[in-house]
């Protein structure tokens, strides 16, 4: 007679399976989206997936030892998991006055039953400048993630440091709804294979924030951005996102 898995065998099982798989760090942005001016004093928590690129991936797609499929071939293949990746985003927003706020988040690479490396935190303050119908919130925020020098990651192993600046322009059409544009910049250092470079990432999304069933806010981000690696190497990233938060 057949026993049932134990809880801890199957956490083996799934962790050893994460890390046959892994995932090099994803560039998700913007990291700081702030539509409207927010709560002065109500933290908000927001939890969902979102897509950037992976950075590293021009570098570790041009070691001898890499194989054709996990080769970069850049605007060829936008949609490869070898330079594009979705991630688990979870923010937290804390007001410090009425118009500048501290933002928080974690971000773990997309696999499903867990989130396995690579993983990121980042941090940024914005400041709400216009009124409750219509403002700009200017914000900067810095950036780490790495796998781990996990060899076998898609577009790793691959390693991340940097600081984005975004400037979102938002409009409340009726209480509780949110609308804007948010462009963004963003340079990185990036370290595989013990080989660094420098890279730039910058693009915009058209976001949207309103209250559905018994989420506070629901948040849909799209739009594009262009990464660029060292002095040639540049590519298009599809950006979207899905946020909930309370």
């Amino acid at each position: 007679m057949a026993h049932p898995a134990r809880p801890s065998l199957t956490l083996l099982l799934a962790l050893a399976l994460g890390a046959l798989a892994a995932c090099a760090p994803s560039a998700v942005g913007p990291m700081v989206m702030r539509l409207g001016p927010g709560s002065a004093q109500q933290r908000m928590l927001q939890a969902g997936i979102r897509t950037g690129p992976r950075l590293s991936a021009p570098i570790a797609g041009t070691v001898p030892s890499v194989g054709t499929d996990d080769r970069f071939r850049g605007d060829d293949a936008s949609f490869s998991t070898q330079q594009w990746g979705l991630a688990f985003d979870a923010a937290m927003t804390w007001p410090l006055t009425e118009r500048l706020h501290l933002h928080t988040g974690l971000q773990g690479e997309m696999f499903l039953p867990l989130p396995v490396p690579g993983y990121g935190v980042y941090a940024g303050m914005s400041y709400y400048i216009g009124s409750e119908q219509l403002g700009l919130a200017p914000s900067l925020a810095v950036r780490g993630a790495s796998d781990f020098g996990i060899s076998s990651s898609k577009g790793g192993p691959g390693s991340m440091a940097g600081a984005e600046a975004t400037c979102a322009l938002s409009f409340s059409p009726e209480p509780g709804v949110s609308v804007g544009l948010v462009p963004f910049v963003a340079v990185h250092t990036l370290s595989s294979h013990g080989v660094s470079n420098g890279s730039l990432y910058y693009g915009g999304v058209v976001a949207a924030r309103f209250t559905w069933g018994w989420l506070d806010t629901l948040e849909l981000s799209g739009g594009f951005g262009r990464a660029r690696v060292g002095d040639s190497t540049s590519w298009n990233v599809p950006i979207v996102g899905v946020r909930g938060g309370r």
